[in-house]
Order: structure tokens, then C-alpha cells, then sequence
């Protein structure tokens, strides 16, 4: 924490002492959107590992922001650098690292609850970067920035308090199932998730028979399957990434005889591509639905510019919260004035909240350079609303209750209902 502070005091002694000469070497001039200069942005995203198959899409959001402002007119250019963080806390870390040893001020990441909690307490909080989640939805998170001076850990994905509530509901209330089981991953994410839903389907009158924790590493989930199904529950609840969770999913229509049971996944397995990778086809995959982050209908024009710029094959699960992070980051830094992540920081509500000029995905680019000009702005998220609260978590989660389906012979995802609430 002493090093946090020390560095961010530094820099701010630094723009004091001679703040003309440094933001003109800089190219940071903030006030006037003529001047123009260089946002630097960090990317720190798993792409490889657990995430193999959701993180590329999710770069890929981020990336639409970057060069819808790069190819826009503006004197402002995004420089970003990437890092895989192989969906794994040591090589996140390292990411995380070399981020911060370039200089930047702040990334958009990590995606794995389990990657970015580490990344900023080792990384984030001591160097004095702000970091943007798309995708790390643990409870854990909301808690990073307890004891230090201002905000610096922000999320563009909704919580799993609220996830867990939402998926106990539908256990609860749709589905009727008086008793579960729970299979999770053994880490922030599976835990936090797993234990949010168990909570709330007891505090509904339910009864949990059985809450596991399973190592994402493992080939083979038969046992762990074995003792969750024994008890005979009414249903099954699974967190987990889509790595483990289709070779889970293999060994329960392999190897047991229950194929009408309802089974309700996390976000984390929010593939249209999970029937397929599993070894199933949709109409077997039927007893399985899901929860995730959806979308809500306030910001329906700023929707179709983003789908525009990142493409409809692109869009999925928080590819639009990775696009929200780096626009939100982006409009600080050039709101702030500065490359100092406190300002930053203490600049992100003020471009995504209050009064000012409305900006989206449909003119984001004119956003910037209205920030620049010193008018206030209010970015509308294409994830939800984009008002957080003061531990940097989105203030109003939407999630999506989501089936699997066919259209045109290939697997989709089909939206049974979105529910919000607030966090």
C-alpha cells in the first residue's frame, strides 16, 4: 500500500512542479479536444487456459473501442499493450507487471475472478494502477479497496451477490426444485457463486445437499458427479469455465441415467457452442439453462453502433462489458487531463454519471472530444447502466435467465428472461 501511495504522490508532484513541460512531452492536454493526444491503455485478459474460448471474443470488445477511436475524428489515439494472463494468477500477474513497468496507468482486466484478485493485491493496489473488469463477477472483489485512499479496483460486470439470488429464484420458483446440489470451481469465482446461490435457495426453504469444489485441471468429474447426484436432488447447480464444464457435462450424459433433471450453469459456461463441445446435441441438452450477464433495453441505440464497430459474431458473454471498460477508460483518462491513475479514477463517475452530454457506442468518438473540451459527459453502457457505487461495481446488474436452442441448424443461446436488480 506504501508504495501505492507513494507513486501516485509522485506523480502528481511531478505534473505540480512542471506540469507544462511534462504533458507537453505527454501529449496530454486536457481541455481542449484540438490538442489531442495519447490514451494508454492496458489489456490483461486470458485468452489461453480456462478461458480458451470466451477471452478472445472479450479482447476483441475492447479492442472495437480502441479503434473506433483510433479510426475516428480525433487528435486522440489509444496505445494499448496486451498480456495473457493464461487465465492463471502467476502469469496475471506477471501481465499485470509489465503493464504497469511501460508506464500505463490502467488496463481493462483481468477476466477470471480468480486472476484479478491477486493481480490487484499484488499488483494493481501496490503500484497504484487502475484496473477495469469485464468479467470478474466474485463477490470477493467489492472489497479489494477497503483501507485505501480512493477507488482504483472498477467492474463493468455485475456481482454474483446478484447472480446467485437470480439463479436461487429460478431454482426456487420456475424450475420448483425443493433440493440441489452444487458443483464449483475451487477458486473466488465457484466459491463466492456457489455460496451466494446456496445461501439464497436456503433462505427461500430449499435444502442443499451437497456443495463441491472441483479442480478445473482434472480430465474427469464422475466422482464428484457420483456424490452430488446421490442424494437424489431435485436439481444441479454448476459454476464453472467452459473447459471443465464441458468434459463435466460429457461425464453426466456418459455416465449417468438422469437426462430430464434440470441443471442451472453460470455465466462462466454461457457458450452457444457448450452442447457441441460437450459431446451433445441441443435437443439432449434441453434440462440445462443458465444464468449471465444480459443486456438491458435502455441503451438499445448504443447497442446497434457497437455491433456495428465489434460485429454480431463477435458479441457474447461480457464482450460488451470489455467494450464499456475500455470507452469508460478512455473518456476518464481525456477527462481527467492527466496520466495520474487517481485522477483517473476519481474522473470515471464523473463520465458515466450526473449531468452532461449524452455518449454511447453511437458517438463515442464525439464523447471524447467533448471530455477533452472540458464539457461533462454521461456515457450509457451497451452492457447495462453504467452508474457505480463507491466500491467501483456497476450500481444496477442485469442478468439474463438463457436456454440453449437451434436457429438455422447451428446452436444458440435464446433468452428466456432478463431480470435486474440492484447492487
Amino acid at each position: 500500500m506504501t508504495e501505492r501511495i507513494e507513486r501516485r504522490d509522485l506523480l502528481r508532484g511531478i505534473g505540480a512542479a512542471g506540469a507544462a513541460g511534462m504533458l507537453g512531452l505527454a501529449g496530454c492536454v486536457g481541455g481542449d479536444g484540438s490538442s489531442g493526444g495519447e490514451i494508454q491503455l492496458g489489456l490483461l485478459m486470458g485468452v489461453t487456459g480456462g478461458l480458451s474460448t470466451l477471452g478472445p471474443p472479450i479482447r476483441s470488445g475492447a479492442e472495437g473501442a480502441v479503434e473506433q477511436i483510433n479510426n475516428g475524428d480525433t487528435d486522440w489515439t489509444v496505445e494499448t499493450r496486451f498480456e495473457d494472463t493464461e487465465t492463471a494468477p502467476g502469469p496475471g500477474e506477471d501481465g499485470a507487471q509489465a503493464i504497469a513497468d511501460a508506464g500505463f496507468p490502467m488496463f481493462v482486466g483481468a477476466l477470471a475472478s480468480g486472476v484479478s484478485i491477486p493481480v490487484a493485491n499484488n499488483v494493481t493496489l501496490e503500484q497504484g494502477l487502475i484496473q477495469m473488469s469485464p468479467a470478474s463477477t466474485a463477490v470477493e472483489y467489492e472489497t479489494l479497496d477497503e483501507g485505501v485512499d480512493g477507488t482504483f479496483t472498477w467492474r463493468t460486470a455485475p456481482s454474483d451477490a446478484f447472480q446467485g439470488q437470480v439463479a436461487a429464484e429460478i431454482a426456487l420458483n420456475r424450475i420448483g426444485a425443493e433440493s440441489v446440489s452444487t458443483i464449483a470451481r475451487d477458486d473466488a469465482y465457484g466459491r463466492g457463486l456457489s455460496g451466494e446461490f446456496s445461501d439464497a435457495f436456503s433462505e427461500g426453504g430449499g435444502t442443499v445437499e451437497q456443495e463441491l469444489t472441483i479442480d478445473p485441471s482434472n480430465d474427469s468429474f464422475t466422482s464428484q458427479l457420483q456424490t452430488a447426484l446421490d442424494p437424489g436432488p431435485d436439481m444441479l447447480y454448476v459454476v464453472a469455465f467452459t473447459e471443465e464444464g464441458q468434459s463435466l457435462m460429457r461425464d453426466f450424459y456418459q455416465d449417468f441415467d438422469q437426462p430430464d433433471l434440470p441443471i442451472v450453469v453460470s455465466d462462466g459456461l454461457q457458450a452457444a457452442s457448450l452442447p457441441a463441445d460437450s459431446g451433445q446435441d441441443v435437443e439432449t441438452f434441453s434440462n440445462v439453462t443458465g444464468t449471465g450477464p444480459g443486456i438491458s433495453d435502455d441503451v438499445a441505440t448504443g447497442l446497434d453502433a457497437y455491433l456495428d464497430q465489434v460485429g454480431e459474431d463477435t458479441d457474447g458473454i461480457f464482450v460488451r462489458e470489455s467494450y464499456d471498460a475500455a470507452a469508460v477508460l478512455s473518456l476518464a483518462r481525456v477527462a481527467a487531463g492527466s496520466d495520474d491513475p487517481g485522477d483517473i479514477g476519481d474522473a470515471i463517475p464523473e463520465v458515466t454519471s450526473g449531468d452532461g452530454m449524452d455518449v454511447s457506442a453511437a458517438n463515442l468518438v464525439e464523447g471524447i472530444n467533448a471530455a477533452a473540451d472540458g464539457d461533462d459527459i454521461v456515457y450509457s453502457g451497451v452492457s447495462r447502466p453504467l452508474e457505480f457505487n463507491e466500491n467501483g461495481s456497476v450500481a444496477t446488474p442485469v442478468y439474463e435467465y438463457y436456454e440453449w436452442g437451434t436457429d438455422g441448424g447451428e446452436a444458440t443461446l435464446q433468452t428466456i428472461d432478463v431480470i435486474s436488480g440492484s447492487n
